[in-house]
């Protein structure tokens, strides 16, 4: 990267950093989103996970999207396995926005986490999304996935984007765990799959 653009991204995350104006850094997030480097991405990320203002949040994730989408997804990754809710928050907006078989691999990475939150939050955002290989990563979660929580997000979920033939794997869920709102969830997405 150029000595021109390495400091305009360093002045750029300083006005996010420290400036006042909501329109200055609404503005200097743009401007990054407008470079897309992994430099840009990383002082984005850092900026969405510190940030208060709700408009200038909205910039900095609106910027997001407009850059390289695996570079984003690590970024958010982190954010996600930060456990801080605010940032937790943003980046599973940002993970659904994006999501792309160019950070695919991110989430398949996200979804072997050892944090069961983790996994939670990447459920859930994948069920947010349009990714089309949704599906097939629930359905993973649903036979692989050793948590009850997890398993159940996956369930729902798969009841609104599966097919028929996943009854069967639905039903095996529910009899691997016996657990009552896990049975409860597998009634409700089999429902769902029947009609």
């Amino acid at each position: 990267m150029s000595g021109a653009a390495r400091e305009t991204v360093e002045e750029l995350g300083h006005v996010l950093a420290s400036s006042p104006d909501e329109g200055e850094k609404m503005d200097a997030a743009w401007r990054l989103g407008a470079l897309g480097t992994g430099e840009a991405v990383r002082c984005l990320a850092g900026a969405l996970k510190r940030e208060q203002s709700p408009l200038v949040r909205e910039a900095i994730t609106g910027a997001l999207l407009g850059c390289e989408p695996r570079a984003v997804a690590e970024e958010m990754a982190a954010l996600l396995k930060s456990g801080e809710a605010s940032a937790v928050s943003a980046a599973m907006e940002v993970l659904s926005a994006c999501c792309s078989e160019d950070s695919l691999e991110v989430l398949e990475r996200l979804l072997r986490d050892e944090n069961r939150d983790v996994r939670v939050s990447v459920v859930h955002t994948l069920g947010k999304s349009n990714c089309a290989s949704g599906a097939d990563l629930f359905r993973r979660v649903i036979s692989e996935d050793e948590d009850v929580n997890v398993v159940a997000a996956a369930v729902e979920y798969l009841g609104e984007v599966g097919e028929e033939r996943d009854a069967e794997l639905l039903r095996a869920a529910a009899e691997r765990f016996k657990d009552p709102f896990l049975s409860f969830t597998v009634r409700r997405a089999l429902e769902m799959l029947e009609n």
